[in-house]
């Protein structure tokens, strides 16, 4: 096949020439979440993933440690979308974990995108939310819960793995740690990747999987 002279080829690189990961920065949260990846906070509907996804986007926010135990080792900025919950309940919930840790909340560097929906299957999304990451440059990014940012089938492999794949891509280009919260199935398994709701995709997809 002639490949024509305008395609420049992609770059490559021999494998001594790949840069190497320095040991001290490899963790976001240390022995809990990498500094970047994918990530996902799984389990049954109340079993307080909204919770555990706002006690990590404050401790990273602040430098305090999550769930008072483990220790932030790359604190920055948080951007986050939770689509359950009104402004107001974001702030009170927040308040009461700042309350707790003897943080100033109007120090903390914690960003909430506060539009009414946000689908992540839809090009002009997409393209906001990239321009909203390009601005505020956080250093994690939360989205809550995955079911009510797509109008995909989650059991469609094809259709998670694009849209898993988009979400792949954002973390590659600003260099954060992205975290989605999502249900686990009726169906109970002893590895907790097997009971993720939908396409096996999800599993193959994570990093990190807190699971509750």
């Amino acid at each position: 096949m002639r490949v024509a002279a305008e395609h420049p080829p992609f770059p490559v690189a021999r494998v001594h020439e790949l840069a190497e990961e320095e040991p001290e920065t490899r963790w976001l949260v240390r022995s809990l979440w990498l500094r970047t990846g994918v990530a996902l906070i799984s389990g049954h509907p109340k079993t307080c993933k909204t919770f555990l996804g706002l006690d990590l986007a404050t401790s990273v926010a602040s430098g305090t440690p999550c769930l008072g135990r483990f220790e932030v080792e790359q604190a920055g900025p948080v951007l986050l979308y939770l689509a359950e919950d009104s402004c107001s309940q974001i702030r009170l919930r927040v308040e009461g974990l700042c309350a707790v840790r003897g943080l100033d909340v109007e120090r903390l560097e914690l960003r909430v995108l506060t539009l009414p929906a946000l689908r992540l299957d839809r090009d002009e999304d997409r393209r906001r939310l990239h321009a909203t990451l390009r601005r505020e440059r956080p250093r994690l990014l939360l989205l809550d819960p995955l079911v009510r940012l797509h109008s995909r089938d989650e059991n469609s492999s094809q259709e998670m793995s694009a849209l898993l794949g988009d979400l792949r891509e954002l973390q590659r280009e600003y260099d954060l740690a992205l975290v989605l919260t999502h249900h686990c199935g009726k169906k109970s398994h002893r590895d907790p990747g097997q009971s993720l709701r939908g396409s096996s995709d999800l599993y193959a997809w994570v990093d990190s999987l807190a699971s509750l």
